[in-house]
C-alpha cells in the first residue's frame, strides 16, 4: 500500500529557511503551523534570526510562506507532519 500524501503537499513545501523557522518554534513550544506563525515575531525580537534564517533569509519572507502555508495546509496543522 502506498502512503497516502497530503493534497497540499504539492501547493506548500516549507523552504530550507521555513523549516528551520517551524523547527524553531517546535522547540519553543508550538505544535501547530499557526501556533508557529504567531511566534514569528517572538523570532523578530530574538537574538536567534541569525541562527534560524542564515544570512539569505529575512523573517518577511518566511512570514509570507507561512502565511500561504496555513492558506493551503490550514492553521491546525502539525508542524511534525511539515517537517
Amino acid at each position: 500500500m502506498e502512503p497516502v500524501s497530503n493534497p497540499w503537499d504539492e501547493e506548500f513545501a516549507p523552504s530550507a529557511a521555513a523549516r528551520n523557522t517551524l523547527r524553531w518554534a517546535l522547540e519553543m513550544g508550538a505544535t501547530t503551523l499557526g501556533e508557529a506563525y504567531d511566534m514569528l515575531e517572538q523570532l523578530e525580537l530574538s537574538n536567534d534570526v541569525p541562527e534560524v534564517l542564515g544570512h539569505d533569509d529575512t523573517v518577511e519572507g518566511v512570514r509570507e510562506e507561512l502565511e500561504f502555508g496555513i492558506e493551503a495546509a490550514g492553521p491546525d496543522t502539525a508542524l511534525t507532519t511539515l517537517l
